[in-house]
Protein backbone atom coordinates (compact mmCIF):
# COMPACT_ATOMS: atom_id res chain seq x y z
CA UNK A 1 0.00 0.00 0.00
CA UNK A 2 1.25 3.37 -0.64
CA UNK A 3 1.13 6.01 1.57
CA UNK A 4 0.08 10.03 0.84
CA UNK A 5 1.66 12.59 2.22
CA UNK A 6 2.01 16.47 1.76
CA UNK A 7 5.06 18.09 1.21
CA UNK A 8 5.60 21.81 0.88
CA UNK A 9 6.81 23.77 -2.20
CA UNK A 10 6.95 27.21 -3.11
CA UNK A 11 3.95 26.91 -5.22
CA UNK A 12 2.35 25.10 -2.48
CA UNK A 13 1.36 21.59 -0.95
CA UNK A 14 2.39 18.96 -3.44
CA UNK A 15 1.02 15.36 -2.47
CA UNK A 16 4.07 12.40 -2.44
CA UNK A 17 2.57 8.98 -2.73
CA UNK A 18 5.66 6.36 -0.41
CA UNK A 19 5.56 2.89 -0.47
CA UNK A 20 8.61 0.81 1.79
CA UNK A 21 9.33 -2.69 2.06
CA UNK A 22 7.73 -4.54 4.95
CA UNK A 23 11.22 -5.84 6.47
CA UNK A 24 13.05 -4.10 9.92
CA UNK A 25 15.48 -1.98 8.56
CA UNK A 26 18.47 -0.13 10.02
CA UNK A 27 18.72 3.80 9.68
CA UNK A 28 20.34 5.19 6.25
CA UNK A 29 20.31 1.28 5.10
CA UNK A 30 17.69 1.36 2.27
CA UNK A 31 17.70 2.81 -1.41
CA UNK A 32 15.19 5.13 -2.09
CA UNK A 33 13.27 5.73 -5.91
CA UNK A 34 11.48 9.21 -7.32
CA UNK A 35 9.01 7.44 -9.31
CA UNK A 36 7.93 10.39 -11.45
CA UNK A 37 4.33 10.11 -13.05
CA UNK A 38 3.04 9.89 -16.70
CA UNK A 39 1.24 12.81 -17.99
CA UNK A 40 -1.66 11.33 -16.62
CA UNK A 41 -1.08 11.90 -12.94
CA UNK A 42 -0.36 9.85 -10.20
CA UNK A 43 -2.41 6.93 -11.44
CA UNK A 44 -3.18 3.21 -10.14
CA UNK A 45 0.09 2.78 -12.74
CA UNK A 46 2.38 4.40 -10.99
CA UNK A 47 1.21 3.54 -7.47
CA UNK A 48 1.55 -0.14 -8.63
CA UNK A 49 5.21 0.61 -9.62
CA UNK A 50 5.79 2.18 -6.27
CA UNK A 51 4.73 -1.33 -4.40
CA UNK A 52 6.84 -2.64 -6.74
CA UNK A 53 9.64 -1.23 -6.07
CA UNK A 54 8.69 -1.17 -2.38
CA UNK A 55 9.07 -5.54 -2.55
CA UNK A 56 12.06 -5.35 -4.15
CA UNK A 57 13.44 -3.18 -1.32
CA UNK A 58 13.27 0.34 -2.04
CA UNK A 59 11.37 3.37 -0.45
CA UNK A 60 9.83 4.61 -2.92
CA UNK A 61 8.28 8.24 -3.74
CA UNK A 62 6.01 9.24 -6.16
CA UNK A 63 5.39 12.99 -6.27
CA UNK A 64 2.23 14.52 -7.78
CA UNK A 65 3.52 16.83 -10.03
CA UNK A 66 0.13 18.30 -11.38
CA UNK A 67 -0.55 19.66 -7.88
CA UNK A 68 -0.71 23.27 -9.00
CA UNK A 69 -4.31 22.04 -10.71
CA UNK A 70 -5.35 20.47 -7.04
CA UNK A 71 -4.67 17.24 -5.06
CA UNK A 72 -5.35 14.23 -6.45
CA UNK A 73 -5.75 15.15 -10.71
CA UNK A 74 -5.53 12.08 -13.16
CA UNK A 75 -6.64 11.92 -16.10
CA UNK A 76 -7.67 8.18 -18.46
CA UNK A 77 -5.29 7.16 -20.98
CA UNK A 78 -8.25 8.19 -23.13
CA UNK A 79 -8.81 11.91 -21.99
CA UNK A 80 -5.65 13.59 -23.17
CA UNK A 81 -7.93 16.76 -23.79
CA UNK A 82 -7.79 17.32 -20.17
CA UNK A 83 -4.27 16.75 -20.19
CA UNK A 84 -2.85 18.59 -22.78
CA UNK A 85 -3.84 22.39 -21.51
CA UNK A 86 -1.81 21.09 -17.48
CA UNK A 87 1.14 19.83 -19.81
CA UNK A 88 1.24 23.06 -21.34
CA UNK A 89 1.94 25.14 -18.28
CA UNK A 90 3.98 23.28 -17.04
CA UNK A 91 7.94 24.38 -17.03
CA UNK A 92 11.29 22.83 -16.67
CA UNK A 93 11.89 25.54 -13.50
CA UNK A 94 7.96 24.18 -11.60
CA UNK A 95 9.23 20.76 -12.44
CA UNK A 96 12.72 20.87 -10.87
CA UNK A 97 11.22 23.12 -7.84
CA UNK A 98 8.97 19.72 -7.53
CA UNK A 99 11.85 16.93 -7.93
CA UNK A 100 14.06 19.19 -5.43
CA UNK A 101 11.45 19.00 -2.65
CA UNK A 102 10.86 15.38 -3.43
CA UNK A 103 14.95 14.49 -3.62
CA UNK A 104 15.42 17.14 -0.47
CA UNK A 105 11.93 14.68 1.33
CA UNK A 106 13.92 11.65 0.08
CA UNK A 107 17.50 12.27 1.57
CA UNK A 108 15.70 13.23 5.13
CA UNK A 109 13.88 9.98 5.27
CA UNK A 110 15.68 8.03 8.03
CA UNK A 111 15.55 4.86 6.69
CA UNK A 112 17.21 6.07 3.40
CA UNK A 113 20.84 5.40 2.23
CA UNK A 114 21.19 9.30 1.19
CA UNK A 115 23.96 7.76 -1.52
CA UNK A 116 21.63 5.60 -3.05
CA UNK A 117 19.03 7.48 -4.26
CA UNK A 118 17.81 6.85 -7.75
CA UNK A 119 14.65 8.25 -10.21
CA UNK A 120 12.92 6.27 -12.93
CA UNK A 121 10.25 8.18 -14.87
CA UNK A 122 8.07 7.18 -17.67
CA UNK A 123 6.24 9.44 -20.41
CA UNK A 124 6.59 12.91 -19.30
CA UNK A 125 8.35 11.21 -16.39
CA UNK A 126 10.94 10.06 -18.56
CA UNK A 127 12.01 13.74 -18.87
CA UNK A 128 11.69 14.47 -15.45
CA UNK A 129 14.12 11.60 -14.76
CA UNK A 130 16.50 13.55 -17.11
CA UNK A 131 15.98 17.03 -15.55
CA UNK A 132 16.30 15.39 -11.75
CA UNK A 133 19.53 13.11 -12.81
CA UNK A 134 21.33 16.62 -14.62
CA UNK A 135 20.33 18.44 -11.41
CA UNK A 136 20.75 16.44 -8.18
CA UNK A 137 23.45 13.66 -6.68
CA UNK A 138 21.46 10.51 -8.03
CA UNK A 139 23.37 7.20 -7.98
CA UNK A 140 21.40 6.35 -11.11
CA UNK A 141 18.62 6.97 -13.47
CA UNK A 142 15.70 5.71 -15.74
CA UNK A 143 14.18 7.04 -18.52
CA UNK A 144 11.43 5.62 -20.29
CA UNK A 145 9.86 6.94 -23.28
CA UNK A 146 10.71 10.22 -22.50
CA UNK A 147 9.72 12.62 -25.09
CA UNK A 148 10.76 16.49 -25.91
CA UNK A 149 14.79 15.59 -24.98
CA UNK A 150 15.86 16.52 -28.49
CA UNK A 151 13.22 18.65 -30.09
CA UNK A 152 10.70 20.94 -28.39
CA UNK A 153 7.31 20.03 -28.61
CA UNK A 154 4.39 22.02 -30.19
CA UNK A 155 2.22 23.87 -27.52
CA UNK A 156 4.45 22.98 -24.64
CA UNK A 157 6.55 25.35 -22.67
CA UNK A 158 8.82 22.45 -21.54
CA UNK A 159 12.55 22.98 -23.32
CA UNK A 160 14.80 20.29 -24.24
CA UNK A 161 17.74 18.95 -22.48
CA UNK A 162 20.08 17.14 -24.55
CA UNK A 163 22.05 20.14 -24.83
CA UNK A 164 22.54 19.86 -21.13
CA UNK A 165 23.61 16.51 -21.08
CA UNK A 166 27.27 17.92 -19.85
CA UNK A 167 25.68 17.83 -16.38
CA UNK A 168 24.46 14.65 -15.92
CA UNK A 169 25.94 13.26 -12.98
CA UNK A 170 25.04 9.57 -13.08
CA UNK A 171 24.57 6.48 -14.97
CA UNK A 172 21.44 6.64 -17.13
CA UNK A 173 19.44 3.75 -18.29
CA UNK A 174 17.06 4.72 -21.42
CA UNK A 175 13.93 2.91 -23.22
CA UNK A 176 12.14 3.40 -26.10
CA UNK A 177 9.56 1.74 -27.96
CA UNK A 178 10.60 0.87 -31.91
CA UNK A 179 7.15 2.10 -33.27
CA UNK A 180 6.40 5.07 -30.96
CA UNK A 181 5.35 7.57 -32.68
CA UNK A 182 6.06 10.68 -30.73
CA UNK A 183 9.90 9.79 -30.39
CA UNK A 184 11.24 9.32 -33.62
CA UNK A 185 14.47 7.07 -34.66
CA UNK A 186 16.70 10.64 -35.40
CA UNK A 187 15.56 11.50 -31.53
CA UNK A 188 17.25 8.54 -30.21
CA UNK A 189 19.88 8.78 -32.53
CA UNK A 190 21.02 11.92 -30.94
CA UNK A 191 20.45 11.32 -27.34
CA UNK A 192 23.27 8.17 -28.03
CA UNK A 193 25.22 10.27 -30.12
CA UNK A 194 25.33 13.38 -27.61
CA UNK A 195 26.01 10.73 -24.90
CA UNK A 196 28.95 9.14 -26.46
CA UNK A 197 30.61 12.01 -27.20
CA UNK A 198 30.50 13.26 -23.93
CA UNK A 199 31.26 9.67 -22.30
CA UNK A 200 28.30 9.89 -20.14
CA UNK A 201 28.15 6.21 -18.92
CA UNK A 202 24.54 4.80 -20.64
CA UNK A 203 22.02 2.35 -22.02
CA UNK A 204 19.44 2.64 -24.89
CA UNK A 205 17.67 0.05 -25.27
CA UNK A 206 15.26 0.14 -28.17
CA UNK A 207 12.21 -2.69 -27.83
CA UNK A 208 11.31 -4.20 -31.22
CA UNK A 209 7.13 -3.92 -32.05
CA UNK A 210 6.59 -1.98 -28.76
CA UNK A 211 5.34 1.48 -28.56
CA UNK A 212 4.84 4.37 -26.84
CA UNK A 213 3.82 3.00 -22.94
CA UNK A 214 4.60 -0.62 -23.83
CA UNK A 215 5.35 -0.95 -20.03
CA UNK A 216 2.00 0.16 -18.58
CA UNK A 217 -0.65 -2.76 -18.12
CA UNK A 218 -3.30 -0.02 -17.79
CA UNK A 219 -2.58 0.78 -21.48
CA UNK A 220 -3.56 -0.32 -24.83
CA UNK A 221 0.37 0.10 -26.07
CA UNK A 222 1.43 -2.76 -23.15
CA UNK A 223 3.53 -5.71 -24.00
CA UNK A 224 3.89 -8.10 -21.51
CA UNK A 225 6.94 -9.63 -22.69
CA UNK A 226 9.02 -6.72 -23.56
CA UNK A 227 7.49 -4.82 -20.07
CA UNK A 228 9.15 -8.08 -18.18
CA UNK A 229 12.24 -7.63 -19.93
CA UNK A 230 12.51 -3.81 -18.92
CA UNK A 231 12.04 -4.63 -15.43
CA UNK A 232 14.64 -6.82 -15.21
CA UNK A 233 17.02 -4.09 -16.88
CA UNK A 234 15.74 -1.17 -15.14
CA UNK A 235 16.45 -3.86 -11.51
CA UNK A 236 19.73 -4.97 -13.17
CA UNK A 237 20.68 -0.96 -14.08
CA UNK A 238 19.83 0.03 -10.13
CA UNK A 239 21.67 -2.60 -8.63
Amino acid sequence: MTNPLPLATPDGPMMVHWAQPSIQAAPHSLPGILVFQEAFGVNRHILSLCERFAAAGYIAAAPELFHREGPGVAMGYDDFAKVKPIMARMTNATLLMDVRAAHSAMTAHPLVDPKRIYSIGFCLGGFVSVLAALNLPHAAAVSFYGGGLVKARPGLALTPLVDEFARLNCPMLFGYGEKDAGITPEDIAAVRSRLEALHKPHQIDVYPGAGHGFVCDDRPAYQPQAAEVAWIRIMRWLR
